[in-house]
């Protein structure tokens, strides 16, 4: 919302330090900070936040923890024999923690494998 008024003030014309030193202050950053962020709005067309890149762990990840009854040690020697850039443990135990808590749902082992088999018969 600041970002978006400073650039109306900007727009017309009318933009002044005053006016990015009161938004910084009700913002409760630096001044610095707020001309990068009209930088930004200016260059790239955004006014929120980058996103962070964050890991995900896909389905078949899900699929390898259920197997292993949610031991994520397991997950985490299941990535390194299939091979390429594993990520560290605790980062794997930082993700799971994560999702489960956000309301993803652990599948039973039972059900994976019966699924699992169900596919290859197919």
């Amino acid at each position: 919302m600041l970002v978006a008024r400073l650039l109306e003030l900007d727009a017309a014309g009318a933009l002044t330090t005053a006016h990015v030193r009161a938004g910084a202050q009700v913002g409760g950053v630096n001044v610095r900070t707020v001309w990068r962020w009209l930088d930004a709005a200016r260059t790239e067309g955004r006014m929120e936040r980058r996103p962070r890149a964050r890991l995900e762990l896909s389905d078949q990840m899900w699929e390898v923890l259920a197997q292993a009854g949610g031991n994520v040690a397991a997950l985490h020697r299941h990535l390194k024999a299939a091979g390429g850039e594993v990520p560290s443990l605790a980062s794997l135990h930082r993700v799971v923690r994560r999702d489960l808590e956000a309301g993803r749902v652990l599948p039973d082992r039972a059900v994976v494998r019966r699924e699992r088999d169900e596919q290859q018969t197919r």
